[in-house]
């Protein structure tokens, strides 16, 4: 897809593909590329660019722009999110376009200032707020942390096209740039939706509740396929993937045992924390995918880690785990630690350490073993359990 596409009359898509493209921003795996993409609105008076693209491939963007604009100029830049997979062309298209006015939230009016570099026109928006672009006006909506606190959609309200950027995309580089010409691609989408949104299941009920009355026809997300057919079975997904769990109280203990002491350990705190009214999960981290974790870490209404110690450390599976945390939409600050170790024992208040730092409750102090735990430990892993199920009666 190196020329343009025409979505609707006077609607084009002037992104980037990167069907090369094996890991997104140093952090997740795109096995089928990805795509940037932008979007050009001509009215019969002005003229609005929504987002650019990286900035490697500026020089690309910019020459599709000036071929749907010849000699005119640009009036509008919408950065609907300021993170430089969209907006890292912005300084290249107010070069060309100095005049240009960039219409954006606060907070990425702020956050551009720290990527651009230099002034520009700019104009900030609130939820409802429009721009006519004559026979062609665009209504601004508040959507809050999907994925960064400054994102915004765009409607185009008589063509009923809904710019979303990070939401509602895929990081899928395919033969065309319509999904009703594409295989089923929901389960990339999924994927990307637990890469980057899945922490914010709330923002994105939220953004859908604003949404959910509105005429929309197509969606223009700023990675992956256009949404021109059934755009309403998209959305569907995002709500089933953002709603709540409910049941009752939920204990997961997550778990390493090379040798099998952390393992006795985690059997008896499961016995402590099985109180009348609390589901509890023991789960041997090695035998879970990362998506079964993340439903773990997401599901519980507390936490307890049980890690040995190696080399003076916690082993990288169990780091792995609890750097999930910070992944997920967590509904508990509740947890605790437990372990045994050998010549060294360190890991416990590690796990303790990164559980602080993310703002959890510690109820009752880690239990560790040197080797094979003996009976009196194991009625404190007891203990350990019971205390935590407590806190969750006392706070039900």
């Amino acid at each position: 897809m190196k020329d343009t596409i025409e979505i609707k009359p006077n609607v084009h898509w002037i992104g980037s593909v990167d069907p090369e493209l094996r890991i997104f921003d140093d952090l997740f795996p795109t096995e089928r590329g990805t795509s940037y993409n932008s979007y050009l609105i001509r009215g019969k008076d002005k003229i609005a660019v929504i987002d650019t693209v990286k900035e490697k491939r500026s020089e690309e963007f910019l020459a599709k722009v000036k071929s749907l604009v010849g000699k005119e100029k640009v009036d509008y830049i919408i950065v609907n999110h300021a993170e430089p997979d969209h907006s890292g062309s912005l300084a290249a298209m107010l070069e060309q376009y100095p005049a240009a006015t960039v219409v954006s939230t606060q907070a990425a009016k702020t956050f551009l200032g720290n990527l651009v570099h230099r002034e520009f026109p700019s104009q900030v928006v609130k939820d409802g707020d429009t721009i006519d672009l004559g026979g062609a006006r665009l209504r601004f909506i508040m959507a809050p942390y999907l994925h960064w606190p400054d994102t915004m959609f765009t409607l185009l309200e008589e063509e009923g096209i809904l710019f979303t950027c990070d939401a509602f995309g895929t990081h899928y580089s395919g033969d065309s740039l319509f999904n009703d010409e594409l295989h089923d691609f929901t389960p990339d989408m999924h994927f990307y939706f637990d890469c980057i949104v899945r922490p914010f299941k709330d923002k994105v009920i939220s953004a859908i509740n604003k949404i959910r009355n509105e005429r929309i026809v197509i969606i223009c997300p700023s990675h992956g396929p256009v949404i021109r057919s059934d755009p309403g079975r998209y959305v569907a997904f995002y709500e089933e993937w953002a709603k709540p769990v409910a049941g009752p109280k939920k204990v997961a203990i997550l778990y390493l045992s090379p040798h099998g002491n952390t393992e006795k350990m985690a059997r008896a705190v499961a016995r402590g924390a099985a109180l009348p009214g609390i589901e509890v999960g023991i789960y041997h981290i090695n035998h879970l995918s990362v998506s079964e974790i993340r439903d773990h870490l997401e599901e519980a209404d507390a936490l307890i880690f049980g890690t040995p110690t190696i080399n003076r450390d916690i082993p990288k599976p169990m780091w792995d785990v609890l750097a999930y945390l910070s992944t997920v939409k967590l509904k508990t600050n509740i947890g605790a630690a437990f372990g045994s170790y050998g010549w060294s024992g360190e890991a416990c208040k590690m796990v303790e350490d990164r559980l602080k730092g993310l703002n959890f409750k510690l109820p009752v102090p880690f239990v560790r073993a040197p080797f094979n735990p003996r009976a009196e430990v194991l009625k404190q892993c007891e203990e350990l359990g019971k205390a935590i199920a407590d806190e969750l009666v006392v706070n039900a």
